[in-house]
C-alpha cells in the first residue's frame, strides 16, 4: 500500500571506467540517471558536461529505420491480436544479439533496399502523371483528329468543352440560332452526367459563345497538356499510354519480389537496430554526466532496496568507482515506482493507465484489485465467459511468459474471469440463462434469478450496495491520506462529518430499500430511525465543519462542537432545552471571543460563510445518490450479456434441423456468436469497470500526477532479450 523508498546517489568514477560503468548500469536497470548538466557550477565546481564522442550510431539507426520501414511494405505476416495490443516481442539470446552485432553488416542489404524504393518511387510518380493525362484524354478517345492539330489559327479558335448531358441539344439550337456562321459544334463523346464537344469558333464570336455554354450549365475545358513531340489520334496516344502503365505495374511487381527476397534480412536488420538503439541511450545518459579530464559524475534516483544490490555489481565489474547515498535538492521530487505484494500487483496495470500517484498520498492498488474483479464479474455475469477467459489467458500467460508488461494484464482478466464465474453461478450463467434453466444442480447455485423481477431487483440492489460501499471506502481513503500527511484535524473535521453522514444515509437506505422496491433485500426496518438520526448528526457536522480555516486550533472548534451538541440534543433527544442552550452558547461563543483587532461585523460574516459552505458540501449529498446510482450499469451489463446470449442461442436451435447442414450450422452459430458475445461483453466489463474506478472512486481521494521511476535500462523495439544478470563476481 505504499510507494517504493527511493535514495538519490551519487556516482564518482575515472574517466577510463566510464563506459564500462554505463553497461553495468544498463544491464542492471535499477538506477534513474538525473540531467546533471543544467546543475549550477557551485553544487559541483570543477566538472563540466561530457558530452558523448562523436560516432555514427544515429546514422546506422537512420538507414536501419528506413530499411525495415521499406521492407514493411512487403511484409504480409502480420501480428496477432495479442502480439500488436501489448506489442509482445520475440525472445533472443544475448550471445546471439552480440553475434550479429559484430559481425553482420546491413549496408549492401540497405543500399539495395535505398535502390528498389527510389526506382519504385520514380516509377509511381510517373505512373500518377499517366493516369492524369489518361484522365484528361479519355473523353475525347473517340475523336477523329491528331492533337497536334488541336490548335487555333489566327481567326478561329480550337476548343474543347463539357455541359450536361440533358441540355446537349437547347445548346446545339441555341448556337444554330445565334452563332451558325460564326461557330462549329461536333460532338465526342457522353457519361453518365455530362456530354463532351469540340469547337471552332471564329474569334470575334469567342465571347458570345462562352455565354451561350454557361447559359446552358456548361464549361470551357484545357486543352490536354503533353510531352512535346506527342502525336496521333487520341486513342491511339491512350493505346500508348495503358502500355507504358502495364509496363510499370509488372516492374513494380518485379521490385515487389526483390524486396521480398530481402525479408530473409529482417531479423538480422531488426537485432542490430536493437542494439544500436541501445548504445544510442548509453549515449544519451553519458550527455547527462559531468565530469573533469580524469573523472566523472553522475546523479540518480534508485530505489533504497536496490542500493546494496547496485554497491556491489559496481563494485564488483570496476574497480575506480564510489558510490554514495546524497540528500536531494530541496526543489526535487522523487520518482514514483509502486511496490505492491505479488497478489496485488495486476492492479497495478490500471494505476498506470489513469497515473501514478504523487509522493505524499496513498497507493490505491490493493483497495482497486478486489473491487476490479468484482465489478468485472457482475458486469460479465456469466460463468462460462469466465472459464473462457480463464483458460485463454492462462494460455497466453504461459505463452508469453517471457513478456512481463503481459503478464500483470493477463493475471488482472483471469481474477476478472473468476469473478465471473461466481457471479454467473449466482445468476444462472452459463453461456446464457438457458443452460442453468435445465441443469439442476446449476439450478440450485443461482441466488438472483435475472429473468424474474424479484431477481432483478436483488441484483440492482447488490450493485448499489457495493457502490455506496467502495465511495465509503473513498472518503475513508482521504481521511487517512490527510491523517499521514500530518493533517489529522483537517481529516477529522471535513472527512470525518461526511462518513458520519454516509453512515446514516446508508443504514437508513438500507433499511427503507423494500418501501421503494417491495422483493428489495434490505436491513431490519426498525433500523431506519436509527440510519435516520445518525445522519442528522452528520448533516449538523458537515454543515459546522466542512469548511474550517484552522482545523488544528481545538480551542476555536470547540464552540462549534457545543452547537453540534446542542442541535443533537435539541432535535433527537427530550433534553431540549439543554440542547437549545448549549447550541446558543456555541453560536454565541465565537462572537464574543474575537481576536484582537477584529470587529463584531466580520467574525459575524466569517460564520455565516462557514456555515454557508458547509450547507453547499452537504448539497453535495444529491451527487452522492448519482455517484452510487453510477454503479447500476455494471448490473446493466451483466444483464445484457446474459440477453445477448440467450438470443444467439435461440438462433442457433432455430436453425438446427435434422439435416447435417442444420447441425453444421447450429454449431458455426454457436461458436462465433458466443465468441462475438464473450469479446464485446469482456471489452465493456473492463472499461466500465475501470470507468468506475477513475471517475467514482478515484475522484474521493486520488490526486495522482507522479513521475514514473524510469531507470536506465536495456530498451528493445522488436527483441526481448534473454534476463542476463551481473554476478556479483563481476564480468
Amino acid at each position: 500500500m505504499s510507494l517504493a523508498r527511493m535514495q538519490k546517489v551519487r556516482l564518482i568514477g575515472h574517466e577510463s571506467e566510464r563506459e564500462r560503468v554505463l553497461t553495468v548500469l544498463q544491464e542492471l536497470g535499477v538506477l534513474q540517471i538525473v540531467d546533471l548538466t543544467n546543475k549550477k557550477e557551485q553544487s559541483l565546481p570543477g566538472l563540466r558536461p561530457k558530452p558523448p564522442q562523436d560516432n555514427d550510431v544515429e546514422t546506422k539507426l537512420a538507414e536501419l529505420r528506413y530499411t525495415l520501414d521499406f521492407l514493411a511494405r512487403y511484409d504480409t505476416e502480420k501480428k496477432g491480436f495479442i502480439q500488436s495490443f501489448f506489442n509482445l516481442k520475440e525472445l533472443i539470446r544475448p550471445e546471439d544479439l552480440a553475434k550479429i552485432a559484430y559481425e553482420y553488416d546491413y549496408r549492401s542489404t540497405y543500399q539495395r533496399a535505398r535502390q528498389l524504393d527510389q526506382e519504385s518511387a520514380e516509377l509511381k510518380a510517373e505512373r500518377a502523371h499517366l493516369e492524369a493525362r489518361k484522365t484528361e484524354l479519355l473523353p475525347w478517345r473517340d475523336l477523329a483528329l491528331p492533337v497536334e492539330q488541336w490548335r487555333s489559327t489566327p481567326t478561329t479558335l480550337f476548343l474543347l468543352g463539357r455541359l450536361p448531358a440533358e441540355r446537349l441539344s437547347e445548346f446545339h439550337s441555341a448556337i444554330h440560332s445565334k452563332l451558325s456562321d460564326a461557330a462549329l459544334v461536333s460532338d465526342v463523346s457522353a457519361d453518365e452526367r455530362m456530354s463532351y464537344f469540340y469547337a471552332l469558333v471564329l474569334r470575334d464570336s469567342e465571347e458570345a459563345f462562352e455565354k451561350i455554354l454557361a447559359e446552358h450549365g456548361g464549361e470551357r475545358l484545357s486543352i490536354p497538356s503533353l510531352p512535346p513531340g506527342t502525336g496521333g489520334l487520341p486513342k491511339e496516344i491512350l493505346s500508348q499510354i495503358e502500355r507504358r502503365i502495364s509496363e510499370i505495374d509488372a516492374r513494380q511487381g518485379q521490385i515487389a519480389e526483390r524486396a521480398k527476397a530481402l525479408l530473409a534480412e529482417k531479423p538480422k536488420l531488426q537485432a542490430l537496430y536493437d542494439y544500436l538503439y541501445n548504445e544510442y541511450l548509453k549515449a544519451q545518459a553519458q550527455a547527462r554526466l559531468l565530469g573533469s579530464s580524469h573523472t566523472f559524475v553522475l546523479e540518480g534516483w534508485v530505489r533504497q532496496s536496490d542500493f546494496e544490490h547496485l554497491q556491489r555489481a559496481l563494485q564488483n565489474n570496476s574497480e575506480a568507482v564510489y558510490l554514495e547515498r546524497i540528500a536531494p535538492d530541496p526543489e526535487e521530487v522523487p520518482p514514483v515506482a509502486l511496490e505492491n505484494r505479488k497478489f496485488f500487483q495486476p492492479a497495478e496495470f490500471l494505476i498506470k493507465l489513469f497515473g501514478l500517484p504523487n509522493q505524499s498520498e496513498l497507493d490505491p492498488t490493493p483497495f482497486v484489485l478486489p473491487f476490479f474483479a468484482i465489478f468485472f464479474g457482475i458486469a460479465l455475469t456469466d460463468a462460462g465467459y469466465g472459464l473462457a477467459l480463464i483458460l485463454i489467458f492462462s494460455y497466453l500467460k504461459r505463452r508469453y511468459r517471457h513478456k512481463r508488461g503481459f503478464q500483470p494484464f493477463a493475471n488482472l482478466i483471469i481474477l476478472g474471469g473468476v469473478s465471473a464465474v461466481i457471479a454467473g453461478a449466482l445468476t444462472g450463467g452459463w453461456f446464457g440463462p438457458d443452460l442453468a434453466a435445465h441443469v439442476a444442480f446449476l439450478r440450485r447455485l443461482v441466488l438472483f434469478n435475472l429473468e424474474r423481477p424479484e431477481g432483478l431487483i436483488g441484483f440492482l440492489v447488490f450493485s448499489l450496495a457495493l457502490g455506496f460501499i467502495q465511495l465509503f471506502l473513498g472518503n475513508l481513503l482521504e481521511f487517512i491520506d490527510k491523517a499521514r500527511q500530518g493533517r489529522f484535524w483537517e481529516g477529522l473535521w471535513s472527512e470525518g462529518s461526511w462518513l458520519v453522514l454516509m453512515t446514516g444515509v446508508g443504514i437508513a437506505a438500507g433499511a427503507g430499500m423494500r418501501a421503494i422496491m417491495a422483493d428489495a433485500p434490505s436491513l431490519p426496518p426498525q433500523w431506519m430511525p436509527i440510519g435516520l438520526q445518525i445522519a442528522l448528526v452528520g448533516a449538523i457536522l458537515v454543515v459546522f465543519f466542512s469548511h474550517v480555516d484552522s482545523p488544528g486550533d481545538l480551542g476555536e472548534q470547540f464552540p462549534w462542537l457545543l452547537a453540534a451538541l446542542g442541535l443533537n440534543l435539541w432535535w433527537l433527544t427530550p433534553w431540549t432545552p439543554v440542547g437549545q442552550a448549549l447550541t446558543v452558547i456555541g453560536l454565541v461563543w465565537p462572537l464574543v471571543r474575537m481576536r484582537p483587532h477584529e470587529s463584531l461585523g466580520a467574525r459575524a460574516r466569517a460564520m455565516l460563510g462557514r456555515i454557508a459552505a458547509g450547507l453547499f458540501r452537504l448539497y453535495g449529498v444529491s451527487g452522492l445518490v448519482g455517484d452510487v446510482l453510477s454503479y447500476s450499469r455494471i448490473m446493466a451489463l451483466g444483464v445484457s450479456t446474459g440477453l445477448i446470449a440467450k438470443a444467439i442461442n435461440q438462433l442457433a436451435t432455430m436453425a438446427l434441423g435434422g439435416s447435417l447442414a442444420g447441425v453444421v450450422l447450429f454449431v458455426v452459430i454457436i461458436a462465433v456468436g458466443q465468441a462475438f458475445s464473450l469479446i464485446i461483453n469482456s471489452l465493456g466489463a473492463f472499461v466500465h469497470s475501470a470507468r468506475l474506478h477513475y471517475v467514482e472512486f478515484f475522484t474521493k481521494f486520488y490526486e495522482a500526477g507522479g513521475a514514473a521511476f524510469q531507470p536506465f535500462a536495456r530498451q528493445s523495439v522488436y527483441y526481448e532479450v534473454h534476463d542476463k544478470t551481473l554476478s556479483s563476481e563481476g564480468g
